[in-house]
């Protein structure tokens, strides 16, 4: 190692939460970004507008970082939680239209367009044809609270009841219209015409993140959001076919798109043509030490450095296990994650969080000793991992219980492997929703990466990535624990 590295204990490894890591350390968090893909680009420029990922991939980093560059860039970008909007509700928005997949589109594509226009506003180099029109209905749309903080109350009262918005009496739509006040249906028009004709020197990109509830068996939420998706590509169309200067990217889970996908015609030509997946799987641990994923955890180190940081440098090269069981440090490293840059990022601030504390002795040569790395590693484990897991459920109906119940089986079970029947038989049934399978609840496990498939062979570190559409749980052979929960378990490994 750079005799001239800094100790492990000053390194930097981020928040758990981008949202809270911009707040602050702001500097910190842009000179650390890691455009995976050169997807900021893309984004910037229209060409991508699907943003695909499980949790903890960096999809709200990404929206947050386009944001926080714009100044520098040339464009401005907004990012827009969709997490305070009651979408169950927004298929009752009363539009104008008869209920049904048409009004739900509509529904959203206002609700975009209030929040694009209002993007669009920020900027003081945007010119709007009729810009004090412009400003008149968005002070109403405002005051209604379709726009700013209070939309999701104003989505649950308009589901409610049909609302209508006065017609300032100058402009466009005063001269055009024989009424003295619009419904939803009838104002898009206007709202879609000011978007398509904004001119400016900036580029506009408005974010919606906050969709990332795991599979609710809501069909209402399925409905509401396939009609996003919809609403979004459809808006997007209309902005790049008439040269306007910004875009709508929506922040999506792959197994949300995929299941809402059977209600959205278009669903294949949008995720082929516009969107792209933030990817961090490391297919070697011999040549990943380079990969998008360790640059990442390399540039969050180093912004705090003053010098260059290779973070694996500080770990000895293999780490020994069990009875004297060698892994590659990466391999081993990896196991305990679901390669998702919020895990790994994890894990190495619980081990700096130990070396800091002196607990045991100052780390000589500036390589961590296998008892702080073992401490870490536990702490990690129990203390975020566990709970990262029950987070997964959060959103599906019953989903504290049901996750409560499935972990409470797996612990008990006392064994890295087992196959169906042996976790049925350490379950306590009455502690499981009563609409929540057996299949269902080791599903759901799955795709949270608590649990895999067992292969064929001992090497089983890419197994467990939660939250993928290309790859499905196979019931009927045996299931492997993920490494972290044996750790913060203390159930003895078995591959």
């Amino acid at each position: 190692m750079d005799i001239k590295a800094p100790p492990y204990r000053d390194l930097y490894f981020g928040m758990t939460d981008s949202v809270n890591e911009v707040h602050k350390d702001r500097d910190d968090f842009v000179r650390s970004y890691v455009d995976l893909k050169n997807v900021v680009d893309d984004v910037v420029a229209g060409s991508r507008t699907l943003i695909f990922g499980p949790k903890g991939t960096g999809k709200s980093a990404l929206g947050h970082y386009v944001s926080e560059v714009g100044r520098s860039r040339q464009h401005v970008a907004r990012v827009v939680d969709a997490s305070t909007l009651p979408l169950a509700e927004i298929p009752n928005l009363s539009t104008g239209q008869p209920k049904g997949f048409d009004r739900t589109v509509t529904a959203w594509k206002f609700i975009l367009l209030c929040n694009y226009l209002e993007l669009l506003l920020t900027d003081q180099s945007c010119y709007l044809p009729q810009q004090p029109e412009v400003k008149r209905v968005t002070k109403l749309l405002r005051e209604f609270g379709f726009m700013g903080d209070a939309s999701g109350r104003a989505v649950l009262k308009v589901s409610k009841t049909t609302v209508s918005i006065p017609i300032p009496k100058i402009g466009t739509i005063y001269k055009k219209e024989s009424q003295s006040a619009l419904n939803m249906f009838s104002l898009i028009p206007y709202l879609e015409e000011w978007a398509l004709n904004a001119r400016s020197g900036n580029r506009h990109i408005l974010f919606l993140d906050g969709l990332d509830s795991i599979l609710l068996n809501d069909a209402r939420y399925d409905e509401s959001l396939g009609s996003l998706v919809q609403a979004a590509y459809s808006l997007n169309q209309r902005l790049s076919g008439n040269g306007a200067t910004g875009s709508v990217v929506l922040l999506l889970r792959n197994d949300v798109f995929s299941r809402v996908s059977g209600r959205v015609p278009d669903s294949q030509k949008m995720r082929d043509d516009f969107g792209v997946e933030l990817d961090w799987r490391i297919l070697s641990g011999a040549s990943g030490e380079d990969a998008p994923l360790m640059r990442l955890v390399n540039g969050k180190a180093t912004s705090a450095a003053e010098s260059e940081v290779r973070v694996l440098d500080y770990f000895p090269k293999s780490i020994v296990v069990g009875r004297g069981r060698q892994i590659p440090r990466m391999q081993y490293l990896l196991n305990l994650t679901r390669h998702t840059p919020r895990d790994l990022l994890r894990l190495f601030e619980e081990i700096r969080r130990v070396e800091e504390s002196e607990m045991f002795g100052v780390s000589g040569g500036g390589v961590l000793s296998k008892e702080v790395i073992r401490e870490g590693v536990v702490a990690y484990s129990s203390r975020y991992f566990t709970g990262a897991v029950k987070n997964e459920f959060v959103g599906f109906e019953g989903g504290a219980e049901a996750a409560s119940a499935g972990l409470a089986a797996l612990q008990s079970l006392d064994s890295q492997v087992f196959d169906r029947d042996q976790f049925v038989s350490h379950l306590e049934s009455d502690s499981v929703p009563a609409h929540v399978s057996v299949d269902m609840l080791l599903r759901m496990l799955f795709f949270a990466g608590a649990i895999g498939n067992r292969a064929g062979n001992r090497d089983s570190y890419m197994r467990f990535f939660h939250r993928r559409d290309d790859a499905d749980v196979y019931l009927k052979g045996q299931f492997v624990l993920h490494g972290a929960l044996c750790h913060a378990w203390n159930i003895q490994f078995a591959v």
